[in-house]
């Protein structure tokens, strides 16, 4: 049994909607030249019919549900600068995200499933705050609320990610396979095209 993802079968649908759009153009073209050459239709104008919408009713058999990808999701600069402290000028902010973020991504420990992420961002920005500010107080100060907000951050996207893992989902579609199974077997996958 030939198995495709539902992708391409879909792809092929479309690519048959527009064969058909530009089939009927040449024809309405064709049929526009024959009124124009005819004495008695010559006042007339061809009918034209437009197709704007189709269901397609697909029977599908499932043949193969992959396990769930694994999915890597990143800190990203623009994220870590919304998470540093507001007393530090915009400037600032933004020299040290850019630059903990190229750090990070070079240790490899961007990806909120990695342990380490919080750890890794919060010395970095340390050192960067040491280089941009004199006082040790304050950078303890300015520290205080990013490694609960980045921790925060990292739960949320690692739930995120786990209640929507994504997997390869596999069908069969051809008549002559679906005709071998019971229906039981097959499901409908209905679908409406909007078509320009």
């Amino acid at each position: 049994m030939d198995a495709l993802p539902l992708r391409e079968i879909l792809a092929s649908l479309v690519k048959e909607f527009e064969s058909a759009s530009v089939a009927a153009d040449v024809s309405r073209e064709h049929w526009r030249q024959a009124y124009e050459s005819n004495a008695l239709l010559r006042e007339f104008s061809p009918s034209r019919i437009r197709i704007t919408e189709a269901t397609v009713s697909l029977p599908l058999a499932l043949v193969d549900v992959a396990s769930p990808k694994q999915q890597a999701v990143y800190l990203t600069a623009t994220q870590l600068f919304r998470l540093l402290p507001e007393s530090l000028s915009p400037l600032q902010r933004q020299q040290v995200a850019e630059q903990v973020a190229d750090h990070v991504v070079r240790t490899r420990r961007m990806s909120f499933a990695s342990k380490a992420l919080v750890r890794t961002v919060a010395a970095e920005v340390a050192k960067r705050l040491r280089e941009a500010l004199a006082e040790e107080g304050r950078i303890k100060a300015e520290l205080a609320t990013l490694e609960p907000a980045l921790t925060q951050l990292r739960i949320e996207f690692l739930r995120k990610v786990n209640a929507n893992p994504e997997r390869q989902v596999r069908f069969a579609y051809r008549s002559e396979d679906l005709a071998q199974l019971d229906a039981s077997r097959l499901v409908r996958f209905d679908m409406k095209l909007g078509i320009d």
